[in-house]
């Protein structure tokens, strides 16, 4: 009898220990022990989560529900579909523990904080299942518990990784901050992604590297950005591949210490620089079409092109860091200022916030001679169309190779070339064309032969020239969209002694090459126009460096109202023989007689009397 009700207990109490572990913490949610299949694979047990608009289900264990608010609090892999009105996903796990959201045609809102909201964790992958559209909103204000509080602040936040990857389509909107932000590293493998936010679209501090994906992204400021400033090996942005449409209020792409592209498709309308990096640009691949109101790509240090596409349609100045060095690719730029600009530094222009005049949200000034500074160009099929100086370097400049074709300014104060130090060629193909009162050409210590054409009026946009041989064979030859009254020509086919037919238009003449640098014509254009530093007026002279639509351009407006009288000489290395004070846009202004920018090469010709030297100055701001 004994044994009996022995085994009697035991199986009573057996069936408790059962339906107990049936149960979860809530009670009414049951426990379900599911393979997933998030892109058509298996991971493991599953918890189930499903929005009811004002209600939401949990089938499994790591995650709680209070009212609307789902809490994951363990490693797992979770699958949301449906939809939570003014609910929230909070991760709040182990430091280690991988957090995987599937989101499975899922839509989540929340009034007053992120929707997603990764308080601790190793990292959260967010997967986007195949053919499903997902939606994640934030709202216009933010509830903290502590007063001072300022996280989140992004639709999706994470204090730790964010992953993304998937084959379905994530729609963000931050309409409070950011779009998706991590405080660690942001990395995307995969998926569409379609992000507004009034502030960044896309940031991660640490890191954001896409390795693919596809993307549309709008933001109030940058478009993507790493933000750590104060660690050498972070604060970088590395894009492989993927398809991107950004606009942006503020910068496209931006980075602290590195902006690394090696592939993908980036299209870019920005208001301040598209591709923008306080240290270093490279860029070994990728095709770019970009439209600035700033620089196309910036770089306060290094910008290093080794290939790619890279198609500037609008910008204020097209390529500019301390040093540029362009080995491959294919480049079309196409600027207001300066097309490529070695300066350095931080050259104060894209302050949106400073509301300074001249170039767009800050003084434009110009640099002056900068230590360092250099043009390098080995390779590539390199065309700029330049309002102000086509190639500009406050150091040096050098040509070894590649195809580089100028259309310069049509004004007289600024130039086809302009460097302070030396400019030397040594190889590759040369062709420049603009106005002849600033004409600056190769130092005389190239080892390439050079040939500069003064013409005897001013070609219209449109007028073919064209370089023949003795054997009436076309050498080079070009076809501007501006007008021009001046062409630098360099070839390593252009031999020593050699006789050349040239014609632009109904000019023509015959040119004999002897030594590096052989001149044609005598210089013209001293009427000066606009900002030329001759009789010109304020700034550069391009009336739509003003406020101009949409964009904050570059306005020139601290500039002088007149420039003096410029006193140029006919040497075709001097560039005139000075430069008078710029402009705030750096490119207008003058007095008369004043010396050749520091590094030019001296004129054989007579100086004005009473020559002062020039007062060009840097003038930097903060971006």
């Amino acid at each position: 009898m004994n044994q009996l009700l022995r085994r009697g207990l035991f199986l009573v109490m057996a069936g408790a220990i059962l339906m107990t572990g049936c149960q979860s913490k809530n009670g009414d949610q049951a426990f379900e022990d599911t393979e997933a299949e998030g892109n058509g694979s298996a991971v493991g047990a599953e918890t189930v989560i499903t929005g009811k608009g004002d209600s939401v289900s949990v089938t499994g264990t790591g995650a709680a529900v209070d009212q609307r608010v789902v809490t994951i609090t363990a490693a797992g892999t979770y699958r949301l579909s449906g939809e939570i009105t003014d609910g929230q996903i909070a991760v709040n796990a182990g430091k280690e523990d991988e957090v995987r959201l599937i989101l499975d045609g899922f839509t989540i809102s929340n009034a007053s904080s992120s929707a997603v909201y990764g308080i601790k964790s190793g990292s959260i992958t967010i997967t986007t299942e195949e053919g499903t559209d997902n939606y994640i909103s934030d709202g216009t204000q933010y509830q903290y518990e502590e007063e001072g509080a300022d996280e989140p602040d992004a639709a999706v936040f994470s204090k730790d990784d964010i992953i993304l990857e998937g084959s379905g389509t994530l729609t963000v909107t931050g309409n409070y901050g950011c779009g998706i932000r991590s405080k660690d590293d942001l990395t995307v493998t995969s998926g569409t992604y379609v992000i507004d936010a009034v502030q960044d679209a896309m940031k991660g501090k640490d890191s954001v590297e896409i390795e693919g994906g596809t993307f549309t992204l709008n933001a109030g400021e940058d478009g993507i950005q790493a933000s750590n400033d104060e660690e050498e090996d972070k604060g970088y942005v590395k894009i492989s591949d993927g398809t991107f449409s950004i606009t942006a209020a503020a910068k496209g792409i931006k980075a602290e210490t590195l902006l690394e592209v090696t592939g993908g498709t980036i299209d870019i309308d920005s208001e301040d620089d598209a591709v923008h990096c306080n240290g270093d640009v490279n860029i070994t691949g990728g095709t770019f079409t970009i439209a600035t109101g700033d620089d196309g790509i910036h770089a306060d240090n290094q910008v290093v092109i080794d290939d790619g596409t890279i198609t500037i349609i609008e910008s204020y100045e097209g390529i500019e860091g301390l040093t540029i060095d362009i080995n491959g690719g294919v480049i079309d730029v196409t600027s207001e200022d300066d097309g490529l600009n070695a300066a350095g530094g931080n050259d104060g222009s894209g302050n949106l916030e400073s509301g300074m005049e001249g170039r767009p949200g800050g003084p434009g000034g110009t640099f002056g001679s900068t230590e360092g500074a250099y043009i390098k160009i080995t390779g590539g099929e390199i065309k700029v169309s330049a309002s102000g100086d086509g190639i500009d370097s406050n150091g040096d400049f050098y040509m070894e190779g590649g195809t580089v074709i100028v259309e310069g300014p049509t004004d007289n104060g600024n130039g086809t070339l302009d460097y302070d130090g030396t400019g030397t060629i040594s190889g590759g193909t040369f062709m420049g064309t603009g106005s002849s009162g600033m004409l600056q050409s190769f130092s005389s210590d190239s080892t390439q032969n050079v040939i500069v054409v003064y013409f005897a009026d001013t070609k219209t946009a449109g007028t073919e020239w064209t370089l023949t041989s003795g054997d009436e064979t076309v050498m080079l030859s070009g076809n501007p969209d501006k007008e021009y009254s001046s062409l630098i020509i360099s070839s390593p086919e252009l031999k020593d002694g050699e006789t050349y037919q040239l014609a632009a238009g109904e000019e023509s003449m015959e040119i004999t090459v002897s030594g590096i640098i052989t001149q044609s014509g005598t210089r013209s254009g001293m009427e000066g126009g606009p900002g030329s530093g001759m009789e010109g007026g304020p700034g550069s002279g391009m009336d739509d460096f003003k406020n101009n639509g949409p964009r904050n351009r570059g306005s020139g407006d601290n500039a002088p109202e007149k420039g003096g009288e410029s006193g140029l000489t006919d040497n075709p290395q001097q560039g005139g023989g000075m430069r008078g004070n710029r402009g705030a846009d750096g490119s207008g202004g003058g007095e008369p007689g004043e010396e050749p920018r520091p590094g030019t090469p001296q004129s054989d010709g007579e100086q004005r009397e009473g020559a002062e030297p020039a007062q060009e100055s840097a003038q930097d701001a903060e971006s």
